[in-house]
Protein backbone atom coordinates (compact mmCIF):
# COMPACT_ATOMS: atom_id res chain seq x y z
CA UNK A 1 0.00 0.00 0.00
CA UNK A 2 1.48 3.55 -0.80
CA UNK A 3 -0.13 6.62 0.36
CA UNK A 4 0.55 10.25 -0.47
CA UNK A 5 0.73 13.07 1.49
CA UNK A 6 0.54 16.76 -0.12
CA UNK A 7 1.47 19.67 2.15
CA UNK A 8 1.63 17.57 5.46
CA UNK A 9 3.51 17.70 8.40
CA UNK A 10 5.95 15.28 9.82
CA UNK A 11 3.09 14.83 13.16
CA UNK A 12 0.23 14.00 10.58
CA UNK A 13 2.77 11.35 9.20
CA UNK A 14 3.47 9.70 12.17
CA UNK A 15 -0.19 9.53 13.15
CA UNK A 16 -1.12 8.08 9.42
CA UNK A 17 1.70 5.50 10.35
CA UNK A 18 0.22 4.67 13.86
CA UNK A 19 -3.06 4.23 12.37
CA UNK A 20 -2.10 1.89 9.77
CA UNK A 21 -0.56 -0.05 11.82
CA UNK A 22 -3.59 -0.35 13.95
CA UNK A 23 -5.63 -1.33 11.16
CA UNK A 24 -3.51 -4.00 9.70
CA UNK A 25 -2.50 -5.22 13.15
CA UNK A 26 1.56 -5.29 12.09
CA UNK A 27 3.91 -4.47 15.20
CA UNK A 28 7.08 -2.08 15.23
CA UNK A 29 8.34 -4.53 18.09
CA UNK A 30 10.88 -6.65 15.30
CA UNK A 31 12.21 -3.24 14.23
CA UNK A 32 15.88 -3.00 15.47
CA UNK A 33 16.87 0.42 13.90
CA UNK A 34 15.95 3.14 11.93
CA UNK A 35 17.40 3.65 8.43
CA UNK A 36 17.64 7.15 7.15
CA UNK A 37 18.59 7.49 3.46
CA UNK A 38 19.44 10.75 2.09
CA UNK A 39 19.03 10.98 -1.90
CA UNK A 40 19.50 14.00 -3.94
CA UNK A 41 16.98 14.33 -5.96
CA UNK A 42 13.33 12.46 -6.24
CA UNK A 43 14.20 10.28 -9.61
CA UNK A 44 16.45 8.29 -6.95
CA UNK A 45 13.97 7.27 -4.33
CA UNK A 46 12.88 4.15 -6.13
CA UNK A 47 16.86 2.68 -6.36
CA UNK A 48 17.54 3.90 -2.32
CA UNK A 49 14.36 1.54 -1.70
CA UNK A 50 15.70 -0.99 -3.71
CA UNK A 51 18.87 -1.05 -2.04
CA UNK A 52 17.40 -1.13 1.82
CA UNK A 53 14.65 -3.27 1.13
CA UNK A 54 17.39 -6.16 0.74
CA UNK A 55 19.22 -4.80 3.82
CA UNK A 56 15.76 -4.39 5.79
CA UNK A 57 15.17 -8.00 5.15
CA UNK A 58 17.90 -9.26 7.39
CA UNK A 59 17.96 -6.11 9.48
CA UNK A 60 14.25 -5.08 9.99
CA UNK A 61 14.20 -1.43 10.26
CA UNK A 62 12.25 2.06 9.50
CA UNK A 63 13.10 3.50 6.53
CA UNK A 64 12.96 7.15 5.82
CA UNK A 65 14.13 8.32 2.95
CA UNK A 66 14.82 12.08 2.89
CA UNK A 67 15.25 13.79 -0.76
CA UNK A 68 17.94 16.83 0.18
CA UNK A 69 18.22 18.96 -2.88
CA UNK A 70 20.15 21.28 -0.84
CA UNK A 71 17.81 24.08 -2.48
CA UNK A 72 16.17 26.14 0.58
CA UNK A 73 14.55 28.93 -2.52
CA UNK A 74 11.20 29.46 -2.72
CA UNK A 75 7.67 28.52 -0.67
CA UNK A 76 7.83 25.76 1.70
CA UNK A 77 6.18 22.45 1.13
CA UNK A 78 6.21 19.34 2.47
CA UNK A 79 4.67 16.12 0.95
CA UNK A 80 5.81 12.72 1.98
CA UNK A 81 4.60 8.98 0.85
CA UNK A 82 4.14 6.14 3.60
CA UNK A 83 4.82 2.14 2.14
CA UNK A 84 3.46 -0.88 4.02
CA UNK A 85 2.78 -3.80 3.09
CA UNK A 86 4.29 -5.65 -0.16
CA UNK A 87 5.26 -1.58 -0.93
CA UNK A 88 7.77 -1.83 1.61
CA UNK A 89 9.10 -5.31 2.02
CA UNK A 90 10.34 -6.07 5.43
CA UNK A 91 9.61 -2.58 6.32
CA UNK A 92 7.73 0.53 6.69
CA UNK A 93 9.01 3.19 4.30
CA UNK A 94 8.69 6.85 4.38
CA UNK A 95 9.84 9.13 1.58
CA UNK A 96 10.15 12.56 2.45
CA UNK A 97 10.42 15.64 0.14
CA UNK A 98 10.71 19.11 1.80
CA UNK A 99 11.14 22.17 -0.94
CA UNK A 100 11.84 25.35 -0.50
CA UNK A 101 11.89 27.00 3.38
CA UNK A 102 10.73 23.47 4.31
CA UNK A 103 13.90 21.92 3.78
CA UNK A 104 15.86 24.18 6.16
CA UNK A 105 15.69 22.20 9.24
CA UNK A 106 15.82 18.04 8.21
CA UNK A 107 16.54 16.98 10.97
CA UNK A 108 13.48 18.10 12.92
CA UNK A 109 11.54 16.91 10.12
CA UNK A 110 12.84 13.51 10.49
CA UNK A 111 12.71 13.83 14.25
CA UNK A 112 8.94 12.26 15.34
CA UNK A 113 9.37 9.69 12.67
CA UNK A 114 12.45 7.73 14.64
CA UNK A 115 11.84 4.35 16.12
CA UNK A 116 11.88 4.90 19.85
CA UNK A 117 14.67 3.46 21.61
CA UNK A 118 16.34 1.89 18.83
CA UNK A 119 19.43 2.87 16.84
CA UNK A 120 19.26 5.55 13.76
CA UNK A 121 21.46 4.92 10.73
CA UNK A 122 21.99 7.46 8.24
CA UNK A 123 23.02 6.09 4.85
CA UNK A 124 23.80 8.36 1.65
CA UNK A 125 24.01 6.23 -1.35
CA UNK A 126 24.84 8.95 -4.02
CA UNK A 127 27.56 11.10 -3.61
CA UNK A 128 28.80 12.15 -0.02
CA UNK A 129 28.04 14.92 2.24
CA UNK A 130 31.33 17.18 2.75
CA UNK A 131 31.44 16.31 6.79
CA UNK A 132 28.21 13.55 7.47
CA UNK A 133 29.08 13.88 11.49
CA UNK A 134 27.94 17.22 10.68
CA UNK A 135 25.05 16.64 8.52
CA UNK A 136 21.83 17.36 9.58
CA UNK A 137 20.96 14.31 9.22
CA UNK A 138 24.22 12.78 10.17
CA UNK A 139 23.67 13.95 13.55
CA UNK A 140 20.95 12.16 14.68
CA UNK A 141 23.08 8.63 13.98
CA UNK A 142 25.02 6.80 15.83
CA UNK A 143 26.57 5.43 11.90
CA UNK A 144 26.99 7.06 8.89
CA UNK A 145 27.29 5.16 5.58
CA UNK A 146 28.68 6.66 2.70
CA UNK A 147 29.66 5.52 -0.59
CA UNK A 148 32.48 7.34 -2.33
CA UNK A 149 32.33 5.28 -5.20
CA UNK A 150 29.76 6.59 -6.64
CA UNK A 151 31.42 10.11 -6.50
CA UNK A 152 32.62 11.64 -9.94
CA UNK A 153 36.33 10.82 -8.60
CA UNK A 154 35.66 8.28 -5.93
CA UNK A 155 39.36 9.07 -4.48
CA UNK A 156 38.86 12.46 -4.29
CA UNK A 157 35.65 11.52 -2.38
CA UNK A 158 36.94 9.21 0.02
CA UNK A 159 40.33 11.11 0.64
CA UNK A 160 37.81 14.24 1.71
CA UNK A 161 36.06 11.95 3.86
CA UNK A 162 39.32 10.84 5.68
CA UNK A 163 39.99 14.51 6.66
CA UNK A 164 36.88 14.82 8.53
CA UNK A 165 36.23 11.46 9.75
CA UNK A 166 34.64 11.01 13.00
CA UNK A 167 33.69 7.60 14.76
CA UNK A 168 30.95 6.29 13.54
CA UNK A 169 31.59 6.81 9.51
CA UNK A 170 32.32 4.43 7.05
CA UNK A 171 31.97 3.20 3.31
CA UNK A 172 30.49 0.94 1.46
CA UNK A 173 34.35 1.02 -0.32
CA UNK A 174 35.26 -0.85 2.79
CA UNK A 175 32.91 -3.47 3.09
CA UNK A 176 33.23 -3.85 -0.85
CA UNK A 177 36.71 -5.50 0.13
CA UNK A 178 35.67 -7.36 3.12
CA UNK A 179 36.28 -11.00 0.99
CA UNK A 180 39.28 -9.81 -0.63
CA UNK A 181 40.50 -9.04 3.29
CA UNK A 182 39.37 -12.26 4.39
CA UNK A 183 41.30 -14.12 1.78
CA UNK A 184 44.47 -12.19 1.50
CA UNK A 185 44.80 -12.68 5.74
CA UNK A 186 44.66 -16.22 5.14
CA UNK A 187 47.12 -16.10 2.61
CA UNK A 188 49.89 -14.61 4.42
CA UNK A 189 49.38 -16.54 7.86
CA UNK A 190 51.01 -19.15 5.60
CA UNK A 191 54.15 -17.32 4.89
CA UNK A 192 57.37 -18.64 6.05
CA UNK A 193 58.98 -15.36 5.77
CA UNK A 194 58.01 -11.82 5.67
CA UNK A 195 57.79 -10.62 2.36
CA UNK A 196 60.03 -7.55 1.40
CA UNK A 197 57.58 -5.83 -0.74
CA UNK A 198 54.05 -5.22 -1.74
CA UNK A 199 52.28 -4.42 -5.14
CA UNK A 200 48.97 -3.75 -5.58
CA UNK A 201 47.01 -3.26 -9.19
CA UNK A 202 43.77 -1.63 -9.46
CA UNK A 203 41.74 0.99 -10.92
CA UNK A 204 43.16 5.24 -11.18
CA UNK A 205 40.12 6.33 -8.97
CA UNK A 206 38.34 2.97 -7.69
CA UNK A 207 39.23 3.23 -3.61
CA UNK A 208 39.09 -0.41 -3.55
CA UNK A 209 42.51 -1.47 -4.91
CA UNK A 210 44.01 2.03 -2.84
CA UNK A 211 42.59 0.76 0.44
CA UNK A 212 43.61 -2.97 0.42
CA UNK A 213 47.14 -1.33 -0.09
CA UNK A 214 47.01 0.93 2.61
CA UNK A 215 45.35 -1.79 4.72
CA UNK A 216 48.16 -4.32 4.22
CA UNK A 217 50.50 -1.25 4.50
CA UNK A 218 49.32 -0.69 7.98
CA UNK A 219 48.97 -4.46 9.06
CA UNK A 220 52.25 -5.53 7.93
CA UNK A 221 54.39 -2.06 7.64
CA UNK A 222 55.71 -3.45 5.01
CA UNK A 223 56.14 -0.86 1.81
CA UNK A 224 53.61 -1.35 -0.18
CA UNK A 225 53.31 0.31 -3.61
CA UNK A 226 49.60 1.06 -5.78
CA UNK A 227 50.28 0.29 -9.29
CA UNK A 228 47.34 1.78 -11.90
CA UNK A 229 46.16 -1.00 -13.84
CA UNK A 230 44.85 0.56 -17.29
CA UNK A 231 42.05 -2.40 -17.54
CA UNK A 232 40.88 -2.46 -13.92
CA UNK A 233 37.69 -2.06 -12.89
CA UNK A 234 38.32 -2.07 -9.35
CA UNK A 235 41.43 -4.35 -7.97
CA UNK A 236 42.83 -6.71 -9.78
CA UNK A 237 45.72 -8.01 -7.97
CA UNK A 238 48.06 -8.00 -5.03
CA UNK A 239 51.69 -9.81 -5.04
CA UNK A 240 54.01 -10.32 -2.59
CA UNK A 241 57.56 -10.11 -3.13
CA UNK A 242 60.00 -11.89 -1.59
CA UNK A 243 64.10 -11.64 -0.74
CA UNK A 244 64.68 -14.75 -2.38
CA UNK A 245 62.90 -14.34 -5.88
CA UNK A 246 59.59 -15.84 -5.00
CA UNK A 247 56.36 -14.67 -5.16
CA UNK A 248 53.05 -14.72 -4.51
CA UNK A 249 49.53 -13.48 -5.86
CA UNK A 250 46.35 -13.24 -5.85
CA UNK A 251 44.75 -11.77 -9.18
CA UNK A 252 41.55 -11.06 -10.90
CA UNK A 253 40.44 -10.10 -14.25
CA UNK A 254 38.56 -7.00 -15.01
CA UNK A 255 35.01 -8.52 -15.31
CA UNK A 256 35.65 -11.63 -13.39
CA UNK A 257 34.57 -13.53 -10.07
CA UNK A 258 37.50 -15.93 -10.04
CA UNK A 259 40.71 -14.98 -8.53
CA UNK A 260 43.72 -16.97 -9.17
CA UNK A 261 45.97 -17.67 -6.25
CA UNK A 262 49.63 -18.37 -7.66
CA UNK A 263 52.47 -19.34 -5.81
CA UNK A 264 56.30 -19.71 -7.22
CA UNK A 265 56.64 -23.79 -7.17
CA UNK A 266 53.04 -24.34 -6.89
CA UNK A 267 49.96 -25.33 -9.63
CA UNK A 268 47.52 -21.94 -9.62
CA UNK A 269 44.94 -22.55 -7.34
CA UNK A 270 41.32 -20.99 -8.21
CA UNK A 271 39.24 -18.85 -6.28
CA UNK A 272 35.76 -17.51 -5.56
CA UNK A 273 36.05 -13.51 -5.49
CA UNK A 274 32.90 -11.83 -6.64
CA UNK A 275 32.37 -8.50 -6.55
CA UNK A 276 29.75 -7.42 -3.69
CA UNK A 277 26.90 -5.99 -4.61
CA UNK A 278 25.56 -2.54 -2.75
CA UNK A 279 23.17 -4.58 -0.85
CA UNK A 280 25.64 -7.13 0.93
CA UNK A 281 28.09 -4.20 1.75
CA UNK A 282 25.46 -2.58 3.31
CA UNK A 283 24.05 -5.16 5.15
CA UNK A 284 27.48 -5.83 6.57
CA UNK A 285 27.71 -2.27 7.89
CA UNK A 286 24.07 -2.75 9.62
CA UNK A 287 25.56 -5.60 11.12
CA UNK A 288 27.82 -3.87 13.47
CA UNK A 289 26.93 -0.20 14.78
CA UNK A 290 29.60 0.28 17.01
CA UNK A 291 32.12 2.75 15.75
CA UNK A 292 34.49 1.31 13.30
CA UNK A 293 38.03 2.80 14.39
CA UNK A 294 40.09 0.84 12.60
CA UNK A 295 38.32 2.46 9.03
CA UNK A 296 39.73 5.63 10.07
CA UNK A 297 43.05 4.44 10.55
CA UNK A 298 42.90 2.99 7.35
CA UNK A 299 41.53 6.35 5.58
CA UNK A 300 44.59 8.35 7.19
CA UNK A 301 47.16 5.69 5.59
CA UNK A 302 45.62 6.15 2.07
CA UNK A 303 48.30 9.26 1.99
CA UNK A 304 51.40 7.36 2.31
CA UNK A 305 50.52 4.64 -0.43
CA UNK A 306 52.62 5.71 -3.72
CA UNK A 307 51.21 5.69 -7.03
CA UNK A 308 52.58 4.15 -10.04
CA UNK A 309 51.62 5.22 -13.65
CA UNK A 310 49.98 3.14 -15.89
CA UNK A 311 53.06 3.24 -18.47
CA UNK A 312 55.31 2.16 -15.71
CA UNK A 313 53.13 -1.22 -15.24
CA UNK A 314 52.57 -1.41 -19.02
CA UNK A 315 56.31 -2.08 -18.89
CA UNK A 316 56.62 -4.36 -16.20
CA UNK A 317 53.87 -6.85 -17.63
CA UNK A 318 55.50 -6.95 -21.11
CA UNK A 319 58.88 -8.03 -19.34
CA UNK A 320 56.77 -10.52 -17.07
CA UNK A 321 54.23 -11.94 -19.98
CA UNK A 322 52.87 -14.62 -19.03
CA UNK A 323 52.65 -14.52 -15.04
CA UNK A 324 49.93 -13.37 -13.23
CA UNK A 325 46.85 -13.71 -15.40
Amino acid sequence: MIITLKDTTSSEIASRIIALREEGGSATLARVLTLIVVVSDALDVERAIEISDAASREHPCRVIVVVDSGSTDGPARFNAQIRVGDSAGASDVVVLEPRGAAATDLASLVAPLLLPDTPVVTYWPDTPPSSPSNHPLGSLAVRRITDSRSAECPMDAIRALGDVYAPGDTDLAWSGVTLWRALLATIVEDFDMVPERIRVTGHATHPSSFLIAAWLNYKLGIPTAHEVDPDAQTITGVHFEFSDGREVALTRRAGSSVAHLQRSGFDTAFVNLPRRAVQDCLMEELRRLDPDIFYGSILAALDQIPLVPADTVKQDATAQEGFGQ
